[in-house]
């Protein structure tokens, strides 16, 4: 009897350390946060001073892989060095466009902010090279230097590059000065969506343009949109609503929906 009331005191005693080595709403361990700790399975929520390291591995957030239809930078796709002429005299040309329509003094196309998606109203990629080639004044405005694109791309989704992005190129009236300027061979866009090695290049070619300059996806436009764009400008009246019909929002909204795709990172 004794000996039972010693020991009832100390049992006593031992229970109190116990309880209070476990306390009601015991913290996450260092490091993790709240939203962590509330997110933890309660099983993993062990005390503070029980906490073990892998315990402490196990609370800390998972990160979800990316969707499969996304990826990281785009890679550059296969393009073919198809320069059309642009020499001194069309540099010279192209500044003093620049000037009249932009207020600058030089044909280099520095810091692009938009992209511009073109139809070529051409059969094939050599005729439109062959338009682009003089130094002509173009058909429809008479005016120097010669018309041009960045870019064409044809059926088989071979992707020709005919002026450096380091050029301005005369493609969209208002849009000239920052623009990179991407033609489509063929004469219509339900043609570039049915003909899947085509649309395929195209996406890749706009992809790896847009992450490479930083160029935000709303500014992927077609040439009808151009009077919407932010950047455009244009000091001469007669053109400042000046715009074509190709590449739509409707048929642009479909293709920047395919291109969001691909993410840049």
């Amino acid at each position: 009897m004794r000996l039972l009331a010693l020991a009832t005191p100390l049992l006593a005693l031992l229970l109190s350390a116990t309880a209070s080595a476990v306390p009601a709403d015991s913290a996450p361990p260092p490091g993790a946060s709240a939203a962590t700790a509330r997110s933890a399975p309660a099983s993993a929520a062990a005390p503070r001073s029980a906490v073990s390291p892998r315990p402490v591995l196990a609370l800390v957030p998972r990160v979800a892989s990316p969707p499969a239809t996304e990826s990281t930078v785009p890679a550059r796709p296969t393009i073919h060095w198809s320069a059309i002429p642009y020499g001194e005299a069309r540099r010279h040309d192209m500044a003093a466009y620049a000037r009249r329509h932009y207020g600058l003094r030089t044909s280099a196309l520095r810091d692009p902010k938009v992209i511009v998606e073109h139809m070529a109203q051409a059969p094939s990629f050599r005729s439109v090279w062959n338009t682009f080639a003089p130094n002509v004044p173009d058909g429809e405005l008479g005016e120097l230097p010669g018309a041009c694109s960045h870019f064409v791309v044809e059926r088989d989704g071979r992707i020709h590059q005919l002026v450096s992005i380091l050029r301005m190129c005369r493609h969209t009236v208002g849009l000239n000065w920052t623009a990179i300027g991407i033609e489509h061979v063929g004469y219509g866009e339900g043609g570039v969506f049915a003909g899947r090695r085509q649309l395929r290049a195209s996406l890749r070619l706009t992809a790896w343009l847009r992450c490479r300059e930083g160029i935000v996806l709303r500014d992927v436009i077609g040439h009808n949109e151009s009077l919407r764009s932010p950047y455009h400008r244009e000091r001469v009246a007669r053109l400042r609503r000046q715009t074509h019909d190709d590449w739509p929002r409707a048929q642009m909204a479909r293709y920047r929906a395919a291109l969001a795709r691909v993410r840049c990172s």
